[in-house]
């Protein structure tokens, strides 16, 4: 069972009532189809069949009364459900963001094999100087 995001109160997007509850999932798929991810990357990540990541967007367009998925990040952004703001995946600086907004960053698969290679790199050169000496 999916939890529900917070509920938003203020003008919906397209003008009147209240901003829609979105599930996480939908709140996830939002922000990756906003970083370029692809409904087929989607289903991989998910393990899913891609119709029901399809599904999953159709409900997002519904909820946000939205025309495309561009149309519903759009939207997402003016209704503060999306900063907006590209987000880093695959390195440290990534891996940070994840903790800053309050996430779980070894959830994030680019990102806790980003940490680890940063991690192994900041270790390397430690283990050059024991060697040496």
């Amino acid at each position: 069972m999916t939890a529900l995001a917070r509920a938003l109160v203020g003008p919906s997007p397209s003008g009147g009532g209240p901003v829609p509850s979105l599930t996480d999932r939908e709140l996830e798929l939002l922000q990756r189809v906003a970083d370029g991810t692809t409904y087929v990357q989607l289903a991989e990540e998910w393990v899913l069949a891609e119709v029901s990541v399809r599904s999953i967007g159709a409900r997002v367009l519904r909820k946000l009364g939205a025309a495309t998925i561009a149309h519903a990040v759009y939207l997402a952004c003016q209704a503060d459900l999306l900063d907006g703001r590209p987000r880093r995946h695959g390195d440290h600086a990534g891996f940070r963001a994840h903790e800053r907004r309050g996430e779980d960053p070894w959830l994030c698969p680019p990102c806790a094999q980003g940490e680890r290679a940063y991690r192994a790199a900041r270790k390397a050169p430690a283990r050059q100087l024991s060697d040496a000496a």
